[in-house]
């Protein structure tokens, strides 16, 4: 039996000259105190030298150069470190790619050529720099599983492969080879079992390199529809579908979403293109396999549209649907991103992410408090709320007696008007010439201050508490701040 090509020696060792492993510091926001930041971090990861539209760059993956504020890449077999910076980032699927300005990093290599998604059984190898030494690793696996998983970094689900290959600390952003071509990028390991790791596979890679091309990340796309399946032949003959038809029941259509004012709740949808939709809410994948027709979608591009049919009032209709990202609620965590806060009289509202959940901790899903929780995983924008903004805690002061122990809870209304989003209750604030300040939390409670007494406390909490400024840079008013 002749060897596997990614076995071959010349053409391995030609493709190890391309990877890279990949060095960051990092300035990561303090959630608990968003006016500031944690500190510096070091980190490693791997990355693989591509070609794109631009030229040559270094691909890894996102969260290896999450909040990063300075960044070295070296390549394999090479003493010499050079400066790079991030080009662009796709948090959603864990992917960014690093321009080396000096080109003569890339001088001798030859770029990872991106090959197609692998097969249930396939070998690969999984190169990169992990933990346990400073040289290149090699570690060789099979592909076990292909399917639809959240990714780590975003929470997003999207295709991924699953191979029993070790992928640890380090590894991260390194390429996954099969047959002297990059079938996808390790990213993230199952910590509860020994040697299940995941990789970003090649449909996600080149989905995130054409987005690229006019140097914004877009996203993936979805049609910003919540389905229950159809697999009851009762339910399908109530709703008065030909008999054979399956489709999934649209049960809510979220507002601002790609979807918005095409399909509404009750609709069936039967197909996407030319793809029919099962019951069970898929379509088919590949030979032999299907995947959740939201795949299908993510498939397409930002600004696409895409034809599809629903039964609507007992017959079929076809529609055109713009494609747009998926709308959340609760925003997942941005690259870079610093926090959004605003100080009222001690009061410290903030807006709803990821990454302030993730002030619970690792096990944030339980431990954060479940309403939150609750709304971060299938709360849906409306008219009258576009964003949930949280009282954070209180800085304790005299015009705040009483309050004190009040933190992390949802703030629905200001003055009697109902707020849609921080922004919203900075406005509201700023324009009531009243002489008293009312807050109405989500359970019911209400909190008053004296609006002359809290401007005169302003400048002393702010000083008290080392807080630089009154509000974050992208709130109204940023620049004329205390």
């Amino acid at each position: 039996m002749p060897p596997r090509k990614h076995d071959d020696p010349k053409a391995a060792q030609a493709l190890r000259r391309s990877v890279v492993k990949v060095l960051a510091t990092s300035d990561p926001p303090d959630y608990d105190q968003p006016w500031q930041t944690r500190g510096v971090e070091n980190a490693t990861g791997s990355g693989a030298i591509i070609d794109t539209a631009a030229g040559l760059r270094v691909l890894t993956n996102a969260h290896v150069v999450e909040n990063a504020v300075f960044i070295e890449v070296r390549r394999y077999g090479r003493a010499h470190k050079y400066v790079a910076e991030v080009e662009g980032v796709g948090t959603e699927c864990d992917l960014a790619l690093l321009k080396v300005e000096k080109n003569e990093f890339f001088r001798g290599t030859i770029p990872f050529p991106i090959g197609t998604l692998p097969a249930l059984g396939d070998h690969v190898s999984v190169l990169g720099f992990p933990i346990g030494g400073d040289r290149i690793s090699v570690t060789e696996g099979v592909v076990s599983r292909i399917e639809v998983t959240p990714y780590a970094q975003s929470e997003r689900q999207l295709l991924s492969v699953q191979i029993d290959a070790a992928i640890n600390e380090g590894n991260s952003g390194g390429p996954v080879v099969k047959d002297a071509r990059m079938v996808g990028v390790a990213f993230q390991a199952l910590e509860e079992a020994e040697n299940i790791g995941y990789l970003v596979p090649a449909p996600i890679v080149e989905h995130f390199l054409r987005d690229m091309k006019d140097g914004t990340f877009a996203g993936f796309p979805s049609l910003g529809i919540v389905t229950q399946c159809l697999e009851s032949d009762v339910h399908r003959r109530y709703l008065g579908l030909p008999r054979g038809q399956s489709g999934v029941l649209v049960i809510r259509v979220e507002y601002g979403g790609a979807a918005w004012g095409v399909l509404q709740p009750g609709d069936v949808l039967l197909a996407l293109g030319k793809s029919p939709l099962a019951g069970d809410g898929t379509v088919r994948f590949r030979r032999g396999a299907r995947v959740e027709f939201d795949q299908l979608v993510a498939g397409y591009h930002v600004g696409e549209r895409m034809p599809v049919t629903v039964w609507r009032d007992g017959a079929r209709l076809d529609a055109e649907v713009e494609l747009a990202p998926l709308p959340c609620l609760i925003p997942r965590t941005l690259h870079a991103a610093r926090p959004t806060y605003y100080l009222y009289a001690g009061l410290l509202f903030v807006p709803v992410t990821r990454g302030y959940l993730r002030t619970w901790g690792e096990d944030w899903m339980t431990e954060a408090p479940q309403d939150l929780v609750s709304l971060y995983q299938s709360g849906a924008r409306t008219r009258r709320m576009q964003e949930v903004v949280v009282l954070q805690k209180v800085l304790a002061d005299q015009v705040n007696r009483g309050y004190h122990e009040i933190e992390n809870v949802r703030i629905v209304k200001c003055q009697e008007r109902r707020i849609r989003s921080l922004r919203d209750l900075v406005r509201e604030i700023e324009r009531t010439q009243d002489e008293f300040l009312r807050f109405e939390t989500a359970d019911g409670r209400s909190m008053v201050f004296d609006r002359q007494l809290a401007a005169e406390r302003h400048e002393g909490i702010l000083e008290r508490y080392g807080v630089p400024r009154d509000r974050s840079d992208d709130l109204p008013g940023a620049a004329a701040s205390g």
